[in-house]
């Protein structure tokens, strides 16, 4: 076999190491929600840029060479130094990476093997026994007192990626999942699996909403769950989003702001715990407005005062207590009170505005709202 073939078949045998590490860049940019293609290119032409220019630059016959080296040094060496940049997040975004390229979003049981060949990601991976003794008598605080409007729950995973358990209720069923805890997420997701068993499947008639997931943007209906249990704490009236993608090996779905918005939270990380605790006033029109279609006119009466009319229409099997609609005109806001809207009904409202100088267009969209 001639040196140059020697040459291309060590670079075969950096392939996998390169592909490993741009993997884990893939997960790292996943994680934090950026653009799909941008992840990608991002990715290889950190892993595979410097080794390629470097083997570009040398003589002809020492190319495959020069490549085989840079790719085995610069991938292994990018692979050593993430921590230092990312700490904890290696693992996670090895598997979530590798998941990636041929199973969605689901984090195959394989590729988490994978990730968990990778030594740790400590500066002391082996400390010695006083080190151990010294980490091994060491305890939390004691956590202060909850209220009857708090709940504290344990919680897995490090960074972005921590899981909590919750209980999803409708009717008279009622499933437990591990849920990812995302603030970046607007609707917390289930799979249609986890629906059907709630009797809770989606409609043809039921909303559609556009989701953002690491394969593009894509469409996804949306259900209304009775409740949503964080320990003995419930949020009634839930609307949920169908994304069989947003799966991972270990959670459910992701639990979005519409669920832990309507809470203060803490994360006790000694503790490994999450203290939810009950808020005086929550909004609840994320999860109204994809289910409460509201229309509005204007017009002027005579003495110039303008008049707001409201058509509201609930789609959901449960009646709106209080809804508010916002009418903005220029620099002025007015509030129109829609008042109760029963389920599956409609009401119609009027309401005269301030004096004020009238605008060309008025803006008119649902500001408050209450099951």
């Amino acid at each position: 076999m001639t040196p140059r073939a020697l040459g291309w078949l060590a670079v075969a045998s950096a392939l996998p190491i390169a592909v490993l590490v741009t993997s884990a860049f893939v997960g790292l940019g996943f994680a934090r929600e950026a653009a799909p293609w941008l992840i990608s290119a991002s990715a290889t032409g950190l892993v595979l840029g410097p080794p390629m220019a470097a083997a570009a630059a040398a003589a002809r016959e020492r190319r495959p060479w020069v490549l085989a080296v840079g790719l085995w040094s610069w991938a292994l060496a990018l692979l050593v130094m993430m921590p230092v940049y990312f700490p904890g997040e290696r693992a996670e975004a090895v598997a979530t990476g590798l998941a990636l390229f041929g199973l969605g979003l689901a984090v195959d049981p394989l590729a988490r093997a994978v990730a968990g060949w990778l030594p740790s990601e400590g500066m002391n991976a082996h400390p010695s026994a006083s080190e151990a003794h010294a980490i091994a008598v060491v305890d939390p605080l004691p956590s202060a007192p909850l209220g009857e409007d708090q709940i504290a729950l344990p919680f897995e995973g490090e960074g972005r990626r921590i899981s909590i358990p919750v209980v999803f209720s409708h009717g008279d069923r009622t499933l437990e999942a591990d849920m990812t805890f995302d603030t970046g997420a607007t609707f917390t997701t289930l799979p249609l699996a986890a629906l059907e068993k709630l009797g809770a499947l989606p409609l043809d008639s039921s909303p559609v909403m556009k989701l953002h997931t690491a394969n593009g943007e894509r469409e996804a209906q949306l259900v209304l769950l009775d409740g949503v249990w964080l320990g003995d704490l419930e949020l009634k009236g839930v609307a949920i989003a169908v994304c069989d993608l947003c799966v991972s090996g270990e959670t459910t779905g992701l639990l979005g702001l519409n669920v832990s918005g309507a809470f203060n939270m803490s994360i006790d990380a000694d503790r490994r715990e999450v203290v939810f605790s009950s808020r005086v006033s929550f909004d609840r029109h994320l999860d109204m407005q994809p289910f409460l279609e509201v229309d509005a006119w204007t017009r002027q009466l005579p003495g110039g005062r303008i008049e707001v009319g409201v058509d509201a229409r609930n789609a959901a099997n449960r009646a709106v207590e209080s809804a508010t609609v916002a009418v903005r005109c220029k620099e002025s806001t007015w509030g129109v009170d829609v008042g109760l809207v029963p389920a599956l009904g409609e009401i119609k409202t009027k309401q005269k505005l301030p004096f004020h100088q009238p605008c060309d267009r008025y803006e008119i969209g649902l500001e408050q709202a209450h099951w």
